[in-house]
């Protein structure tokens, strides 16, 4: 469920927005440069390619004219990046802290709107915004999704996992987009007219047909297909409540980790919908 575009807000931030979390962007790397910029002094800038040195052990680069800030944000490992933003939100100290604070606000910004599964702590250490494991798992549901028929499925994922992030976090809201995605990407493997919706019998009744043509060449094909769907059927059960349930501005909210642990199942059942 998108929300709606903000006033006065950039046209890109209102309407672009990036297939899923990413783990790495051009256009962050960029806003990072600027921001080491903006935050840090031209004395601090030498001793922060130091500072790179000694805590990752990375070649900075550098010439006759001193270190290439630029080179390193744009071409260092996403872990070095990812590493040297804690180490400039460090040194803005030297600025004051409320250098400090508006740079740790700035990071945090950039990281939300390139649409980047990591977080800032208040100690500024950069974490996944989830685990490294649901970060796999929700980059390789959104690979599945590539083909053009799964255009609606993708971009629902897409808008379900931003409910992650810290500005917009719900579990309800994650669930809900996480059912929407699969129900989408179901009804376009069935492929069925008369079907509108993801439930135990449209399961049984299309689904089942479909597998267990796709797996014929297995012994006790139906035995598998069986115990597979009941395992769907009862993960759509358990997503309902938050599906049909109350509005999402009404208290009906889910637990994070009850909700990850959801849309880790249904991003599961997805990528085995839509495989080949």
């Amino acid at each position: 469920m998108a929300l709606p575009p903000v006033e006065g807000a950039l046209f890109r931030r209102n309407y672009v927005r990036e297939p899923g979390p990413l783990p790495d962007s051009a256009r962050a790397r960029r806003r990072f440069y600027v921001f080491f910029q903006d935050f840090l002094s031209p004395d601090q800038q030498g001793p922060f390619a130091t500072a790179v040195v000694r805590h990752l052990g990375v070649d900075y680069p550098s010439g006759v004219y001193g270190a290439h800030h630029n080179e390193f944000w744009m071409m260092a490992e996403i872990t070095d990046v990812l590493s040297a933003i804690t180490i400039a939100l460090r040194m803005a100290k030297s600025q004051g802290e409320l250098n400090q604070k508006r740079a740790l606000v700035a990071a945090r910004q950039i990281i939300s709107e390139e649409g980047l599964h990591y977080r800032i702590d208040d100690a500024f250490g950069v974490h996944y915004l989830v685990d490294e494991e649901f970060a796999h798992v929700s980059e390789a549901a959104l690979a599945g999704l590539g083909q053009p028929r799964f255009a609606a499925a993708s971009h629902t994922l897409d808008e379900a996992l931003s409910h992650l992030g810290p500005g917009r976090q719900s579990g309800k809201a994650l669930i809900r987009g996480i059912f929407e995605a699969v129900e989408s990407a179901f009804l376009v493997v069935v492929n069925q007219p008369n079907v509108n919706r993801l439930n135990a019998q449209s399961i049984d009744a299309h689904l089942k047909p479909i597998l267990m043509a796709r797996h014929s060449n297995y012994g006790e094909a139906k035995d598998k297909v069986d115990r597979a769907m009941e395992m769907f059927k009862a993960w759509v059960h358990s997503a309902h409540p938050f599906r049909h349930g109350a509005p999402l501005d009404q208290i009906h909210e889910a637990p994070i980790d009850l909700a990850v642990m959801s849309a880790t199942q249904g991003m599961g059942f997805m990528r085995y919908l839509v495989a080949p």
